[in-house]
């Protein structure tokens, strides 16, 4: 989180979020370092690249909203998620969106049985049936994006030298 504020030149701010009710109705908790990006930036946009999904009363980049829709559209083992499907309350190995950019790669998290914090990073470009899974936390994988130029395919480093945050 650290890296984040310093690479973008972001002032954290308090920005609230109701995680009693976000968790209530996944029913599970998130990782803590998501919680406190969603607090430190509030919604918006890095790099004019990705966003992160909190909860955001415009409902654009709205985790619980994201989720719900995607829950609504994943109705087979064979489906847009494959093999994976989308985290049902109560149930381990589906995946919570987490973020998402403007070239349509999706990023989640995979619920797993063991630490919340220790959860993979899963990610997908729109038009590929690939998956990428990740042994680090989003955070550390938001930063990768923004500057790890050889983090692919997900970097953005080459084409945004200075990474930035803009709030929504």
């Amino acid at each position: 989180m650290d890296s984040l504020l310093r690479v973008t030149g972001w002032d954290a701010r308090n920005a609230a979020q109701p995680w009693a009710e976000i968790e209530a109705e996944l029913g599970t908790g998130l990782p803590s370092d998501y919680k406190l990006l969603c607090q430190a930036f509030g919604v918006g946009e890095f790099s004019q690249v990705v966003s992160v999904l909190c909860s955001d009363e415009t409902r654009v980049a709205d985790l619980l909203r994201t989720w719900r829709l995607l829950l609504s559209n994943d109705d087979s083992s064979d489906g847009p998620f494959a093999p994976y499907r989308i985290h049902v309350p109560g149930t381990t190995g589906g995946l919570i969106p987490w973020g998402m950019s403007r070239a349509a790669d999706s990023f989640y998290w995979q619920v797993t049985d063991g630490p919340i914090d220790a959860w993979p990073v899963l990610a997908k470009m729109e038009d590929s049936e690939n998956w990428h899974r990740y042994e680090m936390t989003a955070t550390e994988f938001l930063y990768r994006i923004l500057t790890d130029p050889g983090f692919r395919p997900y970097s953005v480093a080459d084409s945004v030298p200075e990474p930035f945050f803009e709030p929504a």
